[in-house]
C-alpha cells in the first residue's frame, strides 16, 4: 500500500468512496482536498486557485460545492468530480459562502453578506432561481437542511445572543426554536429528522444539547469540565460524536442520546477536533495535531484502528464524508 498523504494517485472517477473532503491551510492559501477512507487517491481539487473553503458534498456524492475568492470576491462554485470541471454559480458583488446541498441534490442554501449581517439564500444546483429566505435583523449562520428537504435550521443573533431558528425552504416562515439568554449554536438535524443537536452555554459553559425538531424538550447531554462543541449524528440517530476541550486540548467523545453514556475515543495529549461520523456508521474522521501539524485521521467507534490519512505540509482540517 502506498504511503497515505502522497498526491501520486489521483481520484478514480468511477470509484465511489466514501470520500473525505477537507480544507488545507498553507500559509495564506486555502485549498480543498479529497481522499479515500484508506488514504488513497489524495487529490487537491482546487489547485491553488485563490482561497477555497467550505466543501459540501451533493447527495449523490458526484459534486462538491464550495466558496472561493479566486476572482477577487467570495463566490459559490460547484465541481463535477468525474472530470473536476468547475462552475461559478454566483456572479454578484456580494460576499457568498457556506454552501449546503439539499438532501435531494437539486438546490443549495448559502450565506450572503459580510460578517455581522448575513442572510440565507437558496438557488438551484445550476445557480438559477436565486431566492432570499431570511429578512429579519441580525446575523445568520450555520444553515442546515432537514432530512426531508422541507426546512432549514440556522442560528441568528437577532435577539442579542445566538438562538436557533427554523425556516421553510419554500418561503420563509421563521420560527425560533430556542429561548435561552445564552449562546445556542451549530444546529444539526438527526438523520431521522426528529431531533436537532446543538451546543449551548446556557448553564455556564458550552455543553451538547438535543431538542425535538419543533424546539420542545431541550435536553442537556453532557456535564463535563471542558467546552463541548461540533456535534455530529450517527446514521441511526442514536448517538452523537463531539469534541471536548480537556485541560486545554481537544478530545473526541461519543454520547448516547437516550442513556447519555459517554465514551472518550481519543484520550491523547494532542489536540483532536472536528469529528464527522461516516455514512455507514463504522468510522469517525477527525483532525489532530499529534503528528506536529493538523492532519486527517479515521478511527473505529471504539477508538481502535486509528489511521492517519494525510501527511501534508499545511494544516488539514474539517473533514466531511461523501454520502
Amino acid at each position: 500500500m502506498e504511503q497515505p498523504g502522497l498526491e501520486s494517485e489521483p481520484m478514480v472517477p468511477e470509484s465511489r468512496g466514501p470520500w473525505l473532503a477537507f480544507t488545507v491551510m498553507h500559509g495564506e492559501g486555502r485549498d480543498i482536498y479529497i481522499v479515500n477512507r484508506d488514504g488513497r487517491h489524495l487529490t487537491n481539487v482546487t489547485r491553488g486557485h485563490g482561497k477555497s473553503i467550505w466543501p459540501a458534498w451533493s447527495s449523490n456524492g458526484e459534486r462538491l460545492a464550495y466558496a472561493s475568492n479566486r476572482d477577487g470576491n467570495w463566490e459559490i462554485y460547484s465541481m463535477t468530480l468525474k472530470d473536476f470541471a468547475e462552475t461559478n454559480l454566483t456572479h454578484t458583488p456580494e460576499r457568498e459562502g457556506a454552501p449546503a446541498w439539499s438532501p435531494q441534490g437539486d438546490r443549495l442554501a448559502f450565506l450572503v453578506g459580510e460578517e455581522g449581517h448575513r442572510e440565507i439564500y437558496l438557488m438551484d444546483a445550476d445557480g438559477q432561481r436565486r431566492t432570499r429566505l431570511t429578512y429579519f435583523t441580525g446575523d445568520k449562520v450555520a444553515a442546515a437542511w432537514s432530512p426531508d428537504g422541507k426546512k432549514i435550521a440556522f442560528e441568528s443573533n437577532a435577539t442579542g445572543h445566538w438562538e436557533i431558528y427554523r425556516v421553510d425552504a419554500e418561503g420563509g416562515n421563521p420560527v425560533r426554536l430556542t429561548d435561552a439568554s445564552a449562546g445556542n449554536e451549530t444546529p444539526v438535524w438527526s438523520p431521522d429528522g426528529k431531533k436537532i443537536a446543538f451546543e449551548s452555554d446556557r448553564d455556564g459553559h458550552w455543553e451538547i444539547y438535543v431538542m425535538s425538531a419543533d424546539g420542545s424538550n431541550p435536553t442537556r447531554l453532557t456535564r463535563m469540565p471542558g467546552a463541548e462543541s461540533n456535534p455530529t449524528w450517527s446514521p441511526d440517530s442514536r448517538r452523537l460524536a463531539f469534541e471536548s476541550t480537556q485541560q486545554g486540548k481537544g478530545e473526541i467523545f461519543i454520547v448516547n442520546v437516550e442513556g447519555q453514556e459517554l465514551q472518550n475515543l481519543t484520550n491523547h495529549p494532542a489536540n483532536d477536533n472536528g469529528p464527522q461520523w461516516s455514512p455507514d456508521g463504522e468510522q469517525i474522521a477527525f483532525s489532530s495535531d499529534r503528528d506536529g501539524t493538523d492532519q486527517i485521521y479515521v478511527m473505529d467507534l471504539d477508538g481502535s484502528h486509528l489511521m492517519q490519512l494525510t501527511k501534508l505540509q499545511g494544516a488539514s482540517k474539517w473533514p466531511y464524508w461523501s454520502p
